[in-house]
């Protein structure tokens, strides 16, 4: 069963439940004050009944001059007094024996027992009928006086406003039935709205949007399904995007080992077969096998380092700046000179919180891509600043340069512009994808600024504040 179902149902039933009840309530407080009503007059009229037989018994002994009159006389009375009355009458005697009746009646026996044991008058409702027993004493002898009054007229009103109310509980029933359907269809259309824009999210299409207005609780709830459509958009998103680089990355994982694979047991096939081989070739075939196992213990290397940076614990420590710039220029300016480079590196003084080994290899890097990008007699500078807070470090070459639609993608694992270039230098584009794990792990961030034929300038910016060593 549907919600709007059930809410229809529940509710049309809670409705015709509390009608209903107040209708049987509101009548049965009416019958209750009619029967009252009733009973006050019917007993009224038995105490005037009896007051004027009483009276009527005085003034005939008056008339007859006589102190008591005879039993004969009384029931001739009672005969010429109640044989016309439209309401039943009987009269017992003290032995409960039927002495007078204007009527066939059924005289309650429990009642007049209840007389007998009580004082006073007493009522009991029998069907469409009210009887009425008093003790009455006449001419020095008991007697129980009956009355029996119709009282039909209350019943059938009872029993007609009772078929009206039942008439009138169904039409309001159908009326009620009619709008609460239309309410809660009403109600609850935002409702099927979301349930259709949830089933859409559901079978994939995540840039769906339930459009609902208000600030009811079905507008939060669509609020809240687009926010977590947004969410898994997003998630699923980075998970494509997760899984295409990772393709990527294992294509050219592959690509990059085959080849120097390919060199090395070509050439060595080829130092195994020949047997007339000149000293010259010999020493060509071997420097090839070399060049190409160097590069795969590079490429080895690289990756090493690039998937153990996000895994290993660093070690965090105040590193001043100034010297350590000054010991990694020395190092690189080792490679610069014998690749006729002139390289500068040189930082304000200053600490910062650093892994040392992590920021060391940074540099590096950064440095290495920049002589491979680089003619012969060229210049690279490297330099490192404070400034309100921020480490900036500035590396510069004046190479080949990086076409502006290619910049974006320099920082991809084996990403390479120049792929014949990079390969005839060793490189396997690696290095800057490195780097961006580097300074992503120093909180920092990098920039390129190139043009071709003209150098590349990288910016990093580091947290840190200055403080003097």
């Amino acid at each position: 069963m549907k919600l709007w179902q059930k809410i229809f149902l529940y509710t049309l039933i809670l409705v015709m439940l509390a009608v209903s009840m107040t209708s049987i309530l509101l009548l049965k407080n009416s019958f209750s004050l009619a029967m009252d009503q009733k009973k006050q007059s019917v007993y009224s009229e038995h105490e005037f009944l009896v007051t004027s037989f009483k009276s009527m018994m005085l003034t005939e002994r008056l008339r007859k001059n006589a102190i008591v009159l005879d039993e004969k006389t009384i029931l001739g009375f009672m005969a010429e007094t109640f044989g016309e009355s439209s309401n039943g009458v009987a009269f017992l005697d003290g032995e409960k024996e039927a002495v007078y009746a204007n009527k066939k009646m059924e005289i309650p026996q429990e009642l007049v027992k209840a007389v007998e044991e009580g004082e006073g008058a007493y009522m009991q409702v029998q069907e469409y009928q009210l009887y009425t027993v008093s003790a009455e004493n006449f001419e020095g002898k008991n007697y129980y006086i009956i009355t029996e009054n119709d009282i039909r007229d209350v019943v059938k009103i009872h029993e007609n406003m009772l078929y009206e109310i039942q008439i009138i509980s169904m039409s309001c029933a159908i009326v009620i039935a009619l709008i609460l359907l239309v309410v809660v269809k009403m109600l609850l259309h935002p409702l099927k709205k979301v349930n259709e824009g949830t089933e859409e999210i559901a079978l994939g299409n995540y840039r769906k949007r339930i459009q609902l207005r208000g600030h009811d609780e079905l507008s939060e709830l669509a609020r809240n399904m687009n926010i977590m459509a947004e969410s898994v958009e997003s998630n699923v998103r980075a998970l494509e995007n997760v899984a295409e680089d990772r393709k990527h990355f294992i294509d050219n994982l592959s690509h990059e080992m085959k080849t120097p694979l390919t060199s090395i047991l070509g050439f060595s096939d080829l130092l195994q077969i020949k047997k007339d081989i000149t000293e010259e070739n010999r020493i060509e075939y071997a420097g090839i096998i070399k060049e190409e196992a160097s590069r795969m213990r590079t490429l080895s290397g690289k990756l090493m380092e690039l998937i153990t940076v996000g895994e290993a614990k660093l070690e965090w420590g105040q590193e001043d700046m100034e010297s350590l710039f000054h010991e990694i220029g020395a190092s690189l300016k080792v490679i610069a000179d014998n690749h006729m480079m002139d390289l500068s590196c040189e930082s304000e003084a200053g600490l910062l919180c650093v892994d040392r080994e992590l920021f060391k290899s940074l540099l590096y890097n950064l440095v290495d891509n920049a002589i491979k990008a680089s003619r012969e007699g060229g210049c690279i500078r490297v330099a490192g600043k404070f400034e309100e807070g921020w480490f900036c470090i500035t590396v510069e070459d004046e190479g080949v340069g990086i076409p502006e639609e290619e910049i974006a993608k320099i920082t991809q694992a084996f990403y390479m512009v120049d792929k014949v270039r990079s390969r005839a230098s060793g490189g396997a584009g690696l290095g800057l994808a490195l780097c961006a794990e580097i300074v992503s792990h120093h909180q920092g961030k990098m920039q390129f600024e190139s043009r071709l034929g003209e150098g590349t300038r990288v910016f990093i910016r580091m947290k840190g504040g200055k403080a003097h060593a």
